[in-house]
């Protein structure tokens, strides 16, 4: 069977096979903490606005659209704007699959990402073909993180924490990101574990 004849026998029969039944996305969820794998964000409505993106898309490897190492989480929103664009093995970067993910990506105070800035040229063409294809410069997403970052540079006591701290960029990424939400949740001071 060619890969035309196999995918057009999957889109025949998609409502008998199906990858994104109710128990893989709550796997997904559990998985990524209810986080898209691209943008981050929480998925609020998981039942609804997850879903399940393909690596290498059901068109050109229809034999992949239920292999588990070619799916991921992600919001309708990313989803949407891969579209359809093609895998490229070469460019590609599978957050679950790359160790040290956070360092291909850094945020401008602005709320812009761009490329890691200690990234070699390909990492970094790597770091721009992931934001481009799933647009992690949009507007709402840039909004959010320029949001997020004043309200992490406004709080003097955290700054203070941090400036007293000799981490990599990544620990202190990690820091920021816990603490913030956090002290969102608990609505008040940084916990003491950590304030040494």
């Amino acid at each position: 069977m060619s890969t035309k004849e196999a995918y057009e026998f999957y889109k025949k029969n998609e409502r008998r096979y199906r990858y994104n039944t109710k128990e893989v996305k709550e796997i997904f969820r559990k998985m990524n903490h209810g986080r898209c794998s691209f943008c981050t964000k929480c998925i609020s409505d998981f039942e609804d606005k997850m879903t399940v993106e393909h690596v290498q898309i059901k068109r050109d490897y229809p034999q992949k659209i239920f292999q588990w190492s070619n799916l991921l989480c992600a919001c309708s929103i990313c989803n949407n704007k891969r579209g359809t664009a093609p895998y490229q093995e070469q460019s590609y970067l599978d957050p679950t699959g790359v160790p040290d993910i956070e360092r291909y990506f850094s945020y401008k105070t602005d709320g812009n990402i761009i490329p890691g800035e200690e990234l070699d040229l390909e990492e970094q063409q790597k770091a721009d073909y992931m934001i481009k294809l799933y647009k992690l410069y949009r507007r709402e997403l840039v909004c959010e993180r320029r949001a997020f970052l004043q309200d992490l540079m406004e709080d003097d006591e955290y700054f203070e924490i941090l400036s007293k701290k000799k981490n990599s960029s990544q620990s202190i990424v990690f820091l920021s990101v816990f603490t913030y939400y956090r002290r969102k949740k608990a609505g008040s001071k940084l916990p003491d574990s950590l304030s040494g």
